[in-house]
């Protein structure tokens, strides 16, 4: 799904002030915390049933092909080498 950037104001004294403390307790910086803040509003005030729609929109197809896995792909070509000797 495609995301939208937010944009918000703060007086630069009190952002710098923002930013030495959460650095300074816990190596945290104010993106991140607005990013949590806005993943608790998300869940408290859309309904579940939303979520889970949204989830499953974002989620890929179950009906697409997938490439094999790793392991697919050296047993096939183990089996191929298999042939040559």
């Amino acid at each position: 799904m495609e995301k939208t950037e937010l944009t918000v104001s703060m007086e630069s004294e009190r952002l710098e002030a923002l930013r030495y403390f959460l650095a300074a307790k816990n190596k945290r910086t104010p993106q991140k915390e607005l990013q949590r803040a806005l993943e608790e509003l998300y869940e408290t005030y859309v309904p579940a049933e939303t979520r889970a729609y949204l989830d499953a929109r974002c989620r890929p197809d179950s009906g697409r092909r997938r490439r094999p896995t790793g392991s697919k792909a050296v047993q096939t070509q183990e089996e191929a080498t298999d042939g040559d000797h």
